[in-house]
């Protein structure tokens, strides 16, 4: 995994595949279908880790610092929202394959929502999943792959702010 996320940094997801990453491993190729059953599991695998090092805040989210539910709750959707930039600035190809393995699979999407789900129930203390997938929901634009473009064009923490008025009545506590 640490040789396919170098690589795929300098190189780019285009230009690597698994006979390359055989190569730099001192292997063949086929030595690596005994862990995955080819490039799109590899890369899915590789996404998806990358990803949870990125969002690591989040699981479990430390509110210690928080004074309310709807400070939390704020954090944390600033946490998501700032990793998520911060990433697509840092590595673009990594957001890339995150983007083409990850936001492309819907049910691989589904799963990293409910991972953003259950982990924003556990720092608020909301319990009604409807409401935390609309919280989710209405800061989209600022962690959903497909916004990302934007991202660069905008003031982005002012964006997220005028959002964020927009739902704080919305947040008991």
């Amino acid at each position: 995994m640490e040789t396919a996320h170098r690589m795929v940094v300098e190189q780019g997801m285009e230009k690597v595949n698994l006979s390359k990453v055989g190569s730099q491993l001192g292997t063949s190729h086929a030595a690596i279908y005994k862990y995955f059953t080819g490039k799109e599991e590899l890369w899915t695998e590789l996404a998806l880790s990358w990803l949870d090092c990125e969002l690591a805040r989040l699981f479990p989210f430390d509110k210690d610092k928080c004074s309310s539910k709807k400070d939390v709750v704020h954090e944390w959707l600033w946490v998501l929202s700032g990793s998520k930039y911060d990433a697509y600035v840092r590595e673009p190809e990594m957001f890339k394959l995150y983007t083409a393995y990850i936001d492309q699979n819907p049910a691989v999407v589904a799963r990293h929502i409910g991972d953003l789900v259950d982990s924003l129930k556990a720092a608020s203390g909301i319990e009604e999943v409807e409401r935390l997938y609309a919280i989710l929901m209405a800061f989209s634009y600022f962690s959903a792959p497909a916004y990302a473009d934007n991202w660069m064009r905008m003031d982005f923490k002012a964006e997220f702010e005028a959002v964020w008025k927009l739902i704080e009545p919305g947040i008991e506590g």
